[in-house]
């Protein structure tokens, strides 16, 4: 087919690789669980935290700027809000059956615009995609671990290998959004605008409503510092690319 080119392959890879990190993320909280809890609860709470930060950088550093350069304000603020009250109501959906899974959640409305954009800038501007794939990559491994503790611990039924099968849909996820990226969409596409700001709102959301609580640490620092080192990573990603 004429779209398989070199610029569409990589993006495919780099899409792939980030939806392994989330996987590999989950492996590591299910070997951690296996080996009766290896981490403490100091550094689980800080591999929270980095997550969130991670989250909270993607949309005040990437979703939201991005978003903003190619749709009106009125437009990016009704997108956003959208966003925050549709996680609202996927969040009270999945608590009603039983099935608390907003770190799941929040890793995909941060995985899929982000691989969308990887997909609809390879061909203009390689060195974005390059390292905005690294920071889906360093976002992915710990929003994995995350997702796999708050199943397990929410809903204990989830047999761990059920759970890592789900994961591994990152794999194909990624690519998938990373085609319709490049065969749709260019950075300054106002429909992919308003997909940032969406999906940017529905992941403010599920930071504050479920990471953030669930990072929090009885007056310890690290959790905190989590938060702030994961900003750094979405901090570098906008100077670099910016």
């Amino acid at each position: 087919m004429s779209f398989l080119t070199g610029p569409f392959l990589l993006a495919l890879a780099l899409t792939a690789v980030a939806g392994f990190s989330a996987f590999a993320g989950a492996a590591l909280g299910c070997l951690d669980e296996i080996r009766g809890g290896v981490l403490s609860d100091k550094a689980k709470n800080a591999i929270i935290a980095f997550g969130g930060g991670a989250l909270i950088g993607a949309v005040g550093l990437l979703l939201v700027p991005h978003g903003l350069d190619s749709q009106p304000v009125w437009l990016a603020a009704g997108t956003f809000v959208a966003g925050g009250a549709a996680a609202l109501m996927v969040d009270r959906a999945l608590q009603r059956s039983g099935t608390p899974a907003s770190q799941l959640v929040a890793l995909n409305l941060d995985f899929i615009p982000e691989a969308v954009v990887v997909g609809a800038v390879i061909t203009q501007n390689r060195a974005m995609a390059l390292f905005l794939a690294a920071v889906m990559i360093a976002q992915n491994l710990p929003e994995g671990f995350n997702a796999y503790r708050e199943v397990r611990n929410s809903h204990g039924g989830f047999i761990r290998s059920h759970i890592l099968r789900l994961m591994l849909l990152c794999i194909v996820i990624g690519p998938i959004a990373a085609t319709l990226g490049y065969l749709v969409f260019t950075l300054e596409s106002a429909v992919l605008g308003s997909v940032m700001t969406f999906f940017a709102g529905g992941i403010l959301y599920l930071v504050f409503e479920d990471v953030a609580p669930e990072a929090k640490g009885n007056g310890e620092w690290m959790p905190a510092m989590g938060a702030v080192a994961g900003f750094m990573v979405a901090l570098i990603g906008s100077g670099i690319t910016g």
